[in-house]
């Protein structure tokens, strides 16, 4: 239990970090940036200002929306996925705080005023469900395949249904569980790309666009070449791509995780500071490290801060998936 409140922690942290630079290009995070400042003000934000410091977004809050209403239900559905989103948007105010993603916003409408679900997600190739991938990824059982791969797809789909975006978070998905499951990097990584495979495979509508899985293997060449964050960094963010797509999150993610592995602090920092989707790739990023190194090295001020803040009890949470992942 206590591996899945670290991880929650840590995807928490790595939202609330990259919050306040969430597309400010990298030169303009460097511009203001002191080195000694890990959680800035989101005065400083583009699209953030009316945040709080160590406040979460719309990551996190949905993917513990999605625990909770999972492991209540005891199955992943269409049905429910989309309910709790529903009701996330409500809650949370989503929509007046900026930060609902545009293919989820309009999804959400859509079904709203009728649109069948298989259809609901048929423009989604942002980043919305490898952002929410975390919640069905520890709410089904250890190495059931079978069931793995259709509750990621049953998560996806009312957003999220193209071959961009499923092949983005199939991959991210498996990562995750296998990793949680004590799998070594070497397994994961294969069934990162397996799982990419089977999403692109499974997806109703295609759009042009990408690999996940190519970037991934690019990436997997490149990494051990770079000497220092700046570097892999660059890389990232000129090559790879850090912007609003899955086909550029997830494989941008997946980099920030093989060149940190075990320091998850590290890694949100650097993540933080990438430029573009600042906010998910650190949320992904430190979950990824958590389940790598089993642990964190986030201080724990920060935690207590964030949990305090945002009204978050990690037990509780990771007492739901304990429950589930067995």
């Amino acid at each position: 239990m206590d591996l899945f409140e670290k991880v929650l922690q840590a995807f928490a942290a790595g939202d609330a970090m990259g919050m306040p630079t969430e597309f400010m290009t990298r030169k303009h995070i460097k511009s203001f940036l002191n080195e000694g400042e890990d959680f800035i003000d989101p005065s400083k934000s583009f699209l953030h200002k009316n945040l709080f410091r160590f406040q979460i977004t719309d990551d996190t809050e949905q993917v513990l929306y999605l625990i909770r209403r999972y492991c209540k239900d005891g199955k992943i559905t269409v049905e429910n996925t989309y309910e709790t989103l529903d009701d996330w948007v409500t809650e949370s105010d989503a929509v007046q705080k900026g930060y609902i993603g545009p293919n989820s916003l309009k999804a959400l409408r859509s079904l709203k005023d009728g649109m069948s679900v298989n259809e609901s997600g048929k423009n989604g190739t942002t980043c919305g469900a490898a952002m929410r991938v975390l919640a069905p990824s520890l709410c089904v059982r250890k190495k059931d395949e079978k069931s793995l791969a259709e509750g990621i797809i049953r998560c996806s789909i009312p957003t999220h249904n193209t071959n961009l975006a499923l092949e983005g978070a199939m991959g991210l998905g498996f990562a995750y569980h296998y990793l949680a499951c004590g799998c070594s990097l070497e397994q994961v990584m294969e069934k990162t790309l397996s799982g990419c495979r089977i999403g692109e495979d499974n997806s109703e509508y295609k759009v042009v666009g990408a690999g996940t899985y190519e970037r991934i293997k690019l990436i997997e060449k490149y990494i051990p070449s770079f000497k220092t964050d700046d570097e892999l960094s660059d890389f990232l963010y000129k090559v790879v791509g850090t912007g609003l797509g899955t086909n550029e999150v997830v494989p941008c993610a997946i980099g920030v995780f093989l060149y940190c592995g075990k320091d998850v602090f590290r890694a949100i920092k650097i993540s933080s500071r990438l430029g573009g989707d600042t906010d998910t790739i650190g949320a992904i990023s430190g979950a990824l490290c958590c389940l790598y190194a089993k642990t964190h090295n986030i201080p724990q001020e920060y935690i207590d801060k964030i949990s305090s803040l945002n009204n978050i009890d990690f037990k509780e949470y990771a007492h739901m998936i304990a429950e589930v992942f067995i």
